[in-house]
């Protein structure tokens, strides 16, 4: 049977990876003005696809829910306006590098590279702190607090869930 929390620590490894993929990307744009389109479309389609459909979601739907319903106002806090409002956060970056990017390609001056850059960092940073505080913080004390049968149905949960998938 499959440990919820620990696919989640697995998934936040292929996240990183993306991410320190996605600083290397920016950092070419900025130090040597060439920018590769497709990668960064890619780089968005994994975003979109990969992190918050198939990770974020169901962490929403999955575990941050579980938490609310059963540890109360504390798990209430941290995932309402923490790990959720960050999600949100994530979701905008996404959204707002993959209009410049396409800004970019009708115009590709200094305010479109600029927002490329701002958005894929925003982005960038966001998730390096979000892994850092669910892997330290939200996991740990999920699985300390959670009674054993909560995290045994959301293991069987997480295997049978193809609705997100």
């Amino acid at each position: 049977m499959s440990d919820i929390i620990q696919t989640f620590m697995e998934e936040h490894k292929k996240i990183s990876e993306s991410m320190e993929d996605l600083k290397k990307k920016c950092l070419i744009f900025l130090e040597q003005d060439q920018i590769d389109l497709e990668e960064f479309r890619e780089a968005v389609s994994f975003i979109r696809s990969f992190v918050d459909k198939q990770h974020h979601q169901r962490e929403e739907k999955l575990l941050f829910q579980a938490m609310m319903e059963e540890l109360g106002e504390v798990a209430v806090n941290l995932v309402q306006h923490g790990m959720m409002v960050e999600h949100d956060l994530a979701r905008l970056y996404a959204g707002a590098l993959d209009a410049a990017l396409k800004d970019w390609e009708e115009s590709p001056d200094g305010e479109n590279k600029l927002q490329i850059l701002a958005n894929a960092m925003g982005y960038y940073y966001l998730m390096v702190r979000h892994i850092d505080r669910e892997n330290q913080v939200i996991y740990p004390y999920a699985r300390r607090s959670l009674s054993q049968e909560t995290l045994q149905r959301l293991n069987k949960e997480l295997e049978n869930d193809t609705e997100i998938l």
